[in-house]
């Protein structure tokens, strides 16, 4: 029986796809003239670090200190985005319920985010993830493993917790975070859509056990449970 639920943050936990754009949109206009297609979002830039997305753009390696420059800068135009648009910047529907009912039931939780510490930090104290979550157990990008698609993150966000992939339900919305989810061999995997989005073109090879669109229905299932 799963008792184990990893959660990607971004376009899983709350739905800032449009943030996402826009703050990219707007960097990248910035820093490198360039402009950012639709295509390029799913490949390129959902569910991956940013080291791969401004290497990508930048069409070159860049250094440790490049990294963190070009990071800070992209990180506080969507934090300011975020915070200027309060009516957005929540919890998907649902989730913080399912969160009380999955810590009532003994249900283990974890996060396993392409976002760095600070991000992580900032979701921390505008969202109240210590409700549910340890921060010191998030499996995050500190550039000590391969971003997504490679399974890495999950199976770190397992390990933190004393958990294991055949006790594990993932949750995703990327195509890259669904492929590593695949990869981590999960017991369950969920595709998280946000309805005022384009619905991912999923690849037909990858198991996608579930899709939702809030969590209303996981509450349902698990209040059930004995």
């Amino acid at each position: 029986m799963i008792n184990t639920m990893i959660f990607d943050f971004n376009g899983t936990m709350f739905f800032d796809g449009k943030i996402q754009k826009e703050s990219w949109g707007e960097f990248l206009k910035e820093e490198f003239k360039r402009t950012m297609t639709e295509s390029e979002f799913e490949k390129h830039v959902a569910g991956r670090n940013n080291r791969d997305t401004l290497e990508y753009y930048a069409e070159r390696k860049i250094s440790d200190e490049e990294l963190e420059v070009l990071t800070n800068k992209k990180e506080q135009i969507y934090c300011d985005m975020c915070l200027s648009r309060p009516k957005e910047f929540h919890l998907v529907d649902g989730l913080p319920d399912f969160l009380n009912v999955c810590l009532k039931n003994g249900i283990k939780l974890n996060i396993a985010t392409a976002s760095e510490r600070p991000n992580v930090e900032f979701f921390f104290e505008h969202l109240d993830l210590e409700k549910w979550f340890n921060i010191e157990s998030v499996s995050l990008n500190d550039s000590k493993l391969p971003g997504k698609p490679a399974p890495d993150m999950f199976l770190r966000a397992m390990d933190n917790i004393d958990s294991i992939p055949r006790d594990s339900a993932i949750f995703e919305d990327s195509v890259s975070g669904i492929q590593a989810a695949n990869r981590a061999n999960a017991e369950q995997v969920v595709l998280v859509e946000d309805p005022d989005l384009t619905v991912v073109n999923m690849p037909t090879n990858l198991r996608v056990d579930e899709v939702i669109q809030d969590y209303f229905c996981f509450i349902e299932t698990l209040t059930k449970r004995k």
